[in-house]
């Protein structure tokens, strides 16, 4: 007797089938309902998303460039350059010159000075990185570089010299 009447106790509080379906049909019909106006506004935002999501990509690139550059030039001469409050707070935020210099492949940094220079003989990118206090970078180091990136670089040889420069402008 008391299973019966735990039962039809439990029974009546209980929501029939016909009573949970119709509760889902009408969740149904609020979420749809809900879709319409955040389709609505996302469709407002989608240009200012696509356009901070360049810009994202652009800071980035930029903020790459910069620490290739805080390498090369090491941490010597950017302490005894001029520097603006931009170029400060940038290379601030970029990390420190020295990890970026132990960081920096050599043919990355050949890369950089042919971005700027154009075109220049092997002995020229050497008496450059020497100046930028580039530690034992050779000759041979250099020649090395340029063959294991053959791809990136152009080597022509005029008359003695080797002039390098860059296959295609990139940055």
């Amino acid at each position: 007797m008391l299973y019966n009447v735990a039962y039809k106790v439990h029974h009546s509080r209980m929501s029939s089938i016909v009573d949970v379906q119709q509760m889902m049909l009408q969740r149904l019909e609020h979420e749809c309902a809900s879709l319409q106006p955040l389709r609505a506004e996302m469709d407002k935002l989608s240009s200012s998303y696509n356009r901070y999501v360049d810009l994202k990509a652009e800071i980035d690139s930029r903020g790459k460039r910069i620490q290739r550059l805080m390498a090369v030039l090491g941490e010597e001469c950017l302490d005894t350059m001029a520097k603006g409050e931009a170029v400060m707070g940038e290379t601030n935020l970029q990390g420190d010159p020295r990890d970026l210099r132990v960081e920096l492949p050599l043919w990355r940094g050949i890369k950089e000075y042919l971005l700027i220079a154009g075109e220049g003989k092997v002995a020229d990118v050497q008496e450059f990185l020497g100046a930028m206090n580039f530690e034992k970078v050779g000759r041979q180091a250099i020649e090395s570089a340029l063959r294991s990136h053959e791809g990136i670089f152009r080597v022509v040889k005029r008359g003695r010299d080797k002039y390098i420069s860059l296959k295609k402008r990139t940055t």
